[in-house]
């Protein structure tokens, strides 16, 4: 990935997304208001922290994004398999709805996502010109949601997986992520032996490798552009938030991604 600091804040892109095509970041903690364990790009507005330093940062993060906070479109994220679908922004006074997968074919609309451990999978169909945003926890990998996505994509937009460029960005690693038997038995009891790829048994427990079970759900959806950002939130906090590792006290950090204006790239 490429490491970029603009204006005090510091992000990451992927290096195989054509920056003519399509903006997007993965912003770190850096260069926010927020104070206490969630210093301090904190983007998350239910964990705690202050109302007014949560949308302080979500001005600051658009502002440096280079969209206006008005084109945002997010959603209220609970690690199901739902793909929503916009081509306007969700208005401040309109409640979020559910769901974990989120696509535009709209240059004006700015998808957003925010992440402390889950996995952030960014896509972009540069034929069909249209991005988007996944959340994948062990329950979103375990219901495939990168397969979903891509399915719902194709049927609402025509897009061919092959096409698509994707990105598993800044989440925690598998030798991080220690699992409990129940989730283990989960994981075994629908994919079978195949499980063994992505879930280490050691003395000190079972952790599971959410970068390689997503790859492999995506591959399996015929996704052949794939970039893996390599960058564990867990062993990282001094530029992450870390559900696991900071006990649930901590922030979320966000994942930006629009399509870059018509005039740019015609």
């Amino acid at each position: 990935m490429i490491r970029e600091e603009k204006n005090g804040l510091v992000y990451y892109q992927f290096e195989s997304f054509d920056p003519n095509l399509v903006n997007h970041a993965f912003y770190t903690r850096l260069g926010g208001v927020s104070e206490g364990p969630y210093s301090q790009l904190n983007l998350g507005g239910t964990n705690g922290d202050k109302p007014e330093h949560v949308r302080a940062n979500h001005l600051k993060l658009f502002e440096n994004f280079g969209m206006p906070f008005e084109s945002r479109f997010d959603v209220w994220q609970v690690h199901g398999d739902t793909i929503h679908f916009s081509d306007t922004p969700r208005p401040e006074t309109q409640k979020h709805q559910p769901g974990d997968g989120i696509f535009t074919r709209n240059p004006d609309v700015t998808l957003i996502m925010r992440f402390a451990d889950c996995v952030p999978i960014m896509f972009h169909d540069p034929v069909k010109k249209v991005v988007g945003l996944v959340h994948a926890g062990w329950q979103g990998t375990l219901l495939e949601v990168g397969l979903v996505a891509v399915e719902a994509a194709v049927e609402k937009y025509g897009c061919n997986p092959s096409d698509m460029q994707v990105g598993i960005g800044p989440s925690i690693c598998g030798h991080c992520y220690q699992i409990g038997s129940d989730v283990k038995v989960k994981f075994f009891k629908k994919w079978g032996d195949k499980t063994s790829d992505f879930i280490a048994s050691t003395p000190q427990g079972d952790f599971l490798d959410l970068w390689a079970a997503n790859e492999w759900i995506l591959r399996k959806a015929g996704v052949q552009h794939l970039e893996q950002a390599h960058l564990c939130t867990a062993e990282n906090l001094h530029e992450w938030y870390s559900y696991r590792k900071e006990k649930g006290l901590t922030g979320r950090f966000a994942a930006a991604i629009s399509l870059t204006p018509k005039e740019k790239h015609e």
